[in-house]
């Protein structure tokens, strides 16, 4: 009787739910959707004589055309997607954000 009891009670107290936290409020004006949904920033524009002078650079180098060492490997195969957020870069965005030292040379 009192092992009847013993499991009666422990699966009342293991059998209850916790109360749902709040979600927080959007800003004002936003849905929530559009409250979490970054903007792309715009691709850079780049002449043929500028994507020339940063190929020579990465070849100068010994980079691969992703300004790393030649033989990288990246997960997915390729940095330009953003496993995490799901978006995806261009290269030549890409190339801006992570190696301004190459646009820099190549007088961008």
């Amino acid at each position: 009787m009192r092992t009847l009891a013993l499991f009666l009670l422990l699966c009342g107290v293991g059998c209850q739910q916790p109360l749902p936290s709040p979600t927080p409020a959007a800003p004002q004006g936003l849905k929530p959707a559009e409250a979490q949904v970054p903007t792309p920033a715009p691709s850079p524009a780049w002449t043929s004589t500028q994507e020339a002078c940063i190929e020579r650079y990465l070849e100068a180098h010994g980079l691969d055309g992703f300004g790393s060492p030649r033989g990288s490997m990246y997960p997915g195969g390729t940095p330009l997607f953003d496993e995490a957020s799901g978006q995806r870069l261009s290269r030549d965005e890409y190339l801006a954000r992570r190696h301004p030292e190459i646009l820099h040379a190549c007088g961008l």
